[in-house]
């Protein structure tokens, strides 16, 4: 009887979807000011607990950065608002990138990760992220450092957190991403659930994902339905976002949706009690059944098999 109640725990603990739950920190943690954020290198090896090893990192002041004032189309709030920061293709060429790094992964406070491929010219154009700092406190008002309204969000079938910003947002014109396919955009967008930029991990991209490439040409389809679709809210073995759950620890999400279709029925569908049942996770309307079936092949394959450490090249790994 015991472990028969153990295992509905278990069930209705993971029955919200893949969304991770928010804990209590283990203990007091000085928080940096809201104006500071990191940019690193990812260095070489597998993770160590929660920490990829880190190459040369640099903490930046955006307040002591070459801020610029200007009006700007806020693509997740949907209007024009004027704004002070820095372009974050400015930031990251302040930082010179060794040419072996093309890719800049967003880290937001919420646990979003977000990979940008800052070397793509016509990508960067499209988007032209841009790190504000501050921005008016109402139309035609003074721009506030620090200032920017949450964004509450309402409807059964998607997340009703708030999304709260603090000491920055990023500010982009579209919420397309070049990773997603476009029959789901603009309504599935990474952009849409980002709050405050913490970090910007640099990465070689083809060393990066390829932390992913487990069971071979088997399982490589189903990983770029996960690049396609996962990758900005999950990680796997702690790589990658923590916004939602680990596809692999503390327990192998495969597992609790199987056989595949099951795993097609919670991505694609959501009841509309979702929001009051804690079904956190956005209807994934564009996945075909046939997409599922290969995510959760690639699903099982990374949580049956070891991640390949991140191996960059030598100028990438360097401290």
């Amino acid at each position: 009887m015991k472990k028969t109640i153990a295992l509905l725990v278990l069930a209705a603990a993971f029955a919200v979807g893949f969304e991770r739950p928010r804990v209590a920190a283990a203990g007091p943690k000085a928080a940096a000011p809201p104006s500071i954020i990191e940019i690193w290198v990812r260095g070489a090896g597998p993770m160590n607990g929660d920490q990829a090893s880190r190459g040369r990192t640099q903490r930046l002041d955006l307040d002591t950065l070459s801020l610029t004032d200007s009006k700007r189309f806020d693509a997740q709030y949907g209007d024009t608002r004027a704004v002070r920061g820095i372009a974050l293709a400015a930031v990251i060429a302040s930082f010179a990138p060794d040419p072996s790094l093309d890719l800049a992964i967003l880290h937001f406070a919420n646990g979003m990760a977000i990979p940008v491929p800052f070397r793509d010219v016509a990508v960067m154009k499209r988007i032209d992220p841009f790190i504000a700092r501050g921005m008016e406190t109402n139309p035609g008002g003074p721009v506030r450092a620090g200032f920017f309204p949450a964004i509450r969000r309402k409807g059964a079938t998607e997340d009703p957190r708030p999304i709260v910003f603090a000491g920055n947002k990023v500010v982009v014109p579209v919420l397309w991403h070049p990773a997603t396919v476009d029959t789901a955009q603009p309504k599935f967008s990474p952009w849409r659930h980002a709050d405050s930029l913490t970090d910007i991990e640099l990465v070689g991209s083809h060393p990066y994902y390829r932390q992913f490439a487990v069971g071979g040409d088997f399982t490589q389809a189903g990983q770029v339905v996960f690049q396609q679709s996962c990758q900005f809210c999950h990680g796997v073995r702690k790589v990658g976002a923590k916004f939602g759950w680990d596809f692999v620890e503390p327990t192998p999400i495969w597992s609790l949706h199987k056989p595949p279709k099951n795993l097609f029925l919670h991505v694609a569908y959501k009841p509309l009690d979702a929001a009051e049942r804690g079904l956190m996770m956005p209807a994934m309307t564009f996945m075909s059944q046939d997409d599922a079936a290969l995510l959760w092949r690639w699903m099982k394959a990374v949580a049956t098999n070891p991640l390949p450490p991140y191996a960059p090249g030598p100028a990438a790994a360097k401290k």
